[in-house]
């Protein structure tokens, strides 16, 4: 069979060594048009093949598939109010600057925030960290634009915990993973699953660059291959478990999770909590965002132009991305681990442009 001109061009890039392996899927709905896999999921210590149910770190998309779905969905049921100011939820921050930034500020990334910090320099749980970034200064003025930050989605964990009263993994099997009957969507995999979960990065050796003289007496720094635990050091050292990075699952249940807020699922999401996810709450701004989700009118985004306007997307540094076209109805999963077993400085979103390009000629 002659392979179709998405897997072709998947084909180019890994014998580029841009990934070592993807996994990709195209759908209509839940139509599924297109899907494969190739490559390997594992090239250190030892090789092993990408597979249909290839479980990924996903790592940033974490923030919308959990973080902003489970904020969506506690204010449709009144138990968060997302104008409300971060002191409300986390006394910790009252008279402090960051305490006066409101929940919705944090979830699209207008709030003052720095957009990134080795905080597991001088934090090692929760409270550590919550006490860290409430003692940062504002990087710029809240609201005057925005600076994609995994700071305040780590604040968000803290808010969604208390507010659900519950550890966020559990909020999130509660309220999204169990109702869709997914059952290879997690934090933390259980170590039997190692043999099927994509590797990442040998070390933290991106991480231990960008840290430079501050990380030279830091002891946490992993020297094996990162394989069955979350790739991000500041989830990992919050347990694995966190509202900026740390999910894993499967190409097919993230297409369950991307149904829902296409709303063609089963109905996760009602009219209000879809208007969160796809309204552009930054008009104006630097970048277009929704709760959770980037829009693919903003300039530079990684989903490229045949994609409408009111797409909503994400990416994670592992190499993942997801984005969802609500007016042709469209679902675009590309999974890779494009960090294993070292990290290059390719540019994948010049790569998930065409991967989009390609896909929607499926379409």
């Amino acid at each position: 069979m002659i392979p179709s001109p998405v897997r072709r061009y998947l084909e180019e890039q890994r014998a580029l060594g841009v990934f070592p392996g993807a996994r990709y899927l195209i759908a209509r709905g839940r139509e599924i048009l297109e899907e494969g896999w190739l490559g390997e999921s594992v090239v250190e210590p030892e090789l092993i093949q990408v597979s249909a149910d290839t479980l990924y770190d996903l790592a940033s998309l974490t923030k919308p598939l959990v973080t902003g779905a489970l904020a969506g969905l506690m204010a449709r049921r009144g138990s968060l109010r997302l104008e409300s100011s971060l002191e409300e939820y986390l006394p910790e921050t009252s008279g402090r600057w960051i305490g006066r930034v409101s929940l919705l500020d944090l979830l699209v990334h207008r709030s003052g925030l720095t957009a990134w910090l080795p905080l597991y320099l001088k934090a090692s749980d929760r409270a550590g960290y919550l006490k860290e970034i409430a003692g940062l200064p504002a990087e710029y003025r809240g609201g005057s634009r925005v600076v994609y930050s995994c700071l305040g989605y780590i604040l968000l964990t803290s808010v969604l915990e208390r507010a659900g009263g519950a550890p966020l993994d559990v909020l999130a099997t509660r309220e999204i993973f169990a109702p869709l009957g997914l059952r290879e969507t997690f934090f933390r995999p259980a170590s039997s699953l190692r043999s099927r979960i994509a590797a990442t990065e040998k070390g933290n050796e991106r991480e231990r660059e960008m840290t430079g003289e501050a990380g030279a007496a830091f002891g946490g720094w992993r020297s094996r291959v990162i394989w069955g635990e979350c790739h991000d050091l500041n989830a990992w050292t919050q347990g694995g478990i966190s509202g900026n990075a740390g999910l894993f699952s499967t190409a097919r249940e993230v297409h369950a999770l991307a149904l829902e807020f296409l709303g063609a699922g089963r109905d996760l999401y009602d009219r209000e909590c879809l208007s969160l996810f796809r309204t552009d709450l930054t008009p104006g701004l630097n970048e277009n965002r929704t709760i959770g989700w980037q829009l693919a009118c903003t300039p530079g985004s990684s989903a490229g132009p045949r994609l409408s306007p009111g797409s909503t997307g994400h990416t994670g540094f592992t190499g993942t991305s997801l984005w969802i076209d609500p007016v042709a109805g469209v679902i675009l999963i590309l999974l890779t681990n494009r960090v294993h077993p070292r990290y290059r400085p390719d540019d994948m979103n010049v790569i998930r442009r065409q991967f989009h390009q390609l896909a929607l000629s499926r379409v």
